[in-house]
């Protein structure tokens, strides 16, 4: 696994960019209709982008792009 100081720089952008689209279309869906499943769909690659990176990794990084989009 490697640590955060280890994950290339354009790597680390990647991430973090995928993380705040991610963010802004669960967002975006939730504003409209909390219940639907367009909402629950884009919540779920929230989370799946945010579990993969961890077991890809580490926690470390997981943490540093959850913080990016998470005030």
């Amino acid at each position: 696994m490697q640590l955060l100081q280890e994950l290339d720089s354009k790597s680390l952008e990647r991430l973090k960019k995928q993380s705040e689209f991610l963010t802004r279309s669960y967002q975006a869906e939730l504003i409209q209709d909390p219940t639907s499943q367009a909402t629950e769909s884009s919540r779920s690659n929230l989370i799946a982008l945010q579990h993969t990176a961890k077991q890809m990794y580490g926690k470390a990084v997981a943490q540093n792009i959850t913080n990016i989009v998470t005030p």
